[in-house]
């Protein structure tokens, strides 16, 4: 039974892994034979792209939902200087150049 389980989780984790591959893939193949324009000048065309894919839009039916609710955002200071105190550059690596040479 719990091995029938893990097939089942690695078959559904597998299909959400492929899921926007496949989906992609799709799409592209559905517009493989859309005309596309390569003029370079401003110009208009009478035909529009209609897709189902592309023109999906997620509506809400509910809205958001109205509330009384205020949100407070307080900020602190916080300084790094205690940090930078604690940093201890070793004399040996004080002397090297800031950044590395250009390569030619």
């Amino acid at each position: 039974m719990h091995t029938q389980l893990k097939k089942y989780f690695s078959l559904f984790f597998l299909f959400l892994l492929l899921f926007p591959i496949v989906e992609k893939g799709l799409h592209s193949y559905e517009h493989q034979k859309d005309t596309h324009c390569n003029a370079m000048e401003k110009h208009f065309h009478d035909l529009e792209h209609s897709c189902s894919i592309c023109d999906f839009t997620i509506t809400d039916s509910n809205g958001s939902p109205e509330s009384d609710t205020q949100f407070i955002i307080t900020s602190t200071e916080f300084s790094f200087s205690p940090f930078t105190q604690l940093v201890n550059i070793p004399y040996s690596y004080s002397n090297l150049p800031s950044r590395a040479p250009p390569i030619a």
